[in-house]
This record gives structure tokens, sequence and C-alpha cells, in this order.
């Protein structure tokens, strides 16, 4: 959505007034309240959503949500607090959507190929990077989950806790549970490729 330009004095006002404001009509103040926080909201996005455009589509469809829930926002927390957690939930609906389970954007991973990496290097890293998201991709949702906030967006225990509404201890028991996990299916992997590298060679 569209947000007017933001009047100086605004800025200079409490969240709790702005939010009332807001709900008074006043849609300048909502502006006000997004320009204070998309800062922090736009790097925990960032962190999560491996591509640039991708992650903005997700920064407008947080602002939209913040403003269309805004009326039930509870101060028990802080306001900030609450949209990051909305912006955790609509990442996470974005790493559900199938397109995007299968596949991952690699533009960066390109980025990355250093002017001395030999093509077969390229292609190997990039093998292993893809085998790791294949592997992570594979957990169960809640496993999935764990391993997305605290791995990829590099959340505390805590925060994680808080945008998957768990006690801090079980989210330590999942995110153990996870690498484990992982780390069976990445050696599976390994043993099948050697595998079938043998067999090549013995063909």
């Amino acid at each position: 959505m569209t947000r007017p330009a933001v009047d100086l004095k605004l800025k200079s006002l409490a969240d709790k007034l702005l939010i009332e404001l807001t709900l008074a009509g006043r849609q300048e103040c909502f502006s006000a309240l997004m320009d204070r926080h998309m800062g922090c909201v736009r790097r925990r996005i960032n962190g999560l959503i491996p591509s640039t455009s991708d992650a903005e589509d997700v920064a407008q469809e947080v602002q939209l949500k913040v403003w269309m829930h805004l009326s039930s926002f509870r101060s028990d927390s802080s306001f900030r607090t609450w949209t990051v957690r909305i912006a955790i939930n609509e990442c996470l609906q974005w790493h559900r959507g199938a397109k995007r389970r299968r596949q991952w954007d690699t533009e960066e991973l390109d980025g990355l190929t250093a002017s001395t990496e030999s093509a077969f290097q390229a292609y190997a890293r990039e093998e292993a990077v893809n085998t790791v998201r294949r592997a992570i991709h594979h957990l169960p949702t809640k496993f999935r989950q764990i391993v997305v906030l605290r791995e990829l967006g590099e959340l505390s225990i805590k925060e994680a806790a808080t945008s998957l509404n768990a006690s801090p201890q079980s989210i330590k028991t999942r995110l153990f549970r996870a690498r484990r996990m992982l780390a069976e299916t990445l050696r599976q992997s390994e043993t099948a490729t050697a595998a079938a590298w043998q067999a090549d060679n013995a063909a």
C-alpha cells in the first residue's frame, strides 16, 4: 500500500499515540509508525528470504497485514516485537510456497563465485549448498521452521520461541533434533553419491 509523506512532528510521538491516531483515521500516523520500525523488520525479512525482490514483496505484505490488524494490537508487547512477529510469520508462509520450496534463488550464489574458482569447483560448491537446502526442505514442518529462523534468520532462542509460540526449552530440543536429522540426511546423501561415483567408475 502507498503511504503518504511523514510530518516531522509525528516522529516525536510515542507508538501508542500514533496507533490511536491511526485507528482514528490519521493515515499519516501509520506512515510514521512504519518509518520508525520497518528498518528492523526489513533486516529480519532479509535474513530469512534469499531473494531481494521476494523480500521486498514480503515487506509490502507485512505492512498490509499490520494495517489490517492494527486494531488487534495489544500493548502487552512492544509494537516492534508485534510487527517483527508478523514479518516472521510471513517469511514462514513464503517458505511454505510450493514453487519457492522447489527452487531457491541462485543469483547470490553466482555472485559468490571467486574469479580463481574453476567451473568444477563452482559446480561442486553450488551442489553442496543445494543439497543442504533440499535437506532442510524435507524436514518436518516444525523442525524446518526452527532451522530457518535460527540458522538462516539468526534469531535468538528467545526470539524463535516468541515467533513460534513455544518455550525456549522446546525450541532448543527441536533445534537439536533438527540438526541431528539434517546430519543424518546429509550423511546418507554423501553415501549415495559415493556409491554412484564408484558404480560409474566400475562401468
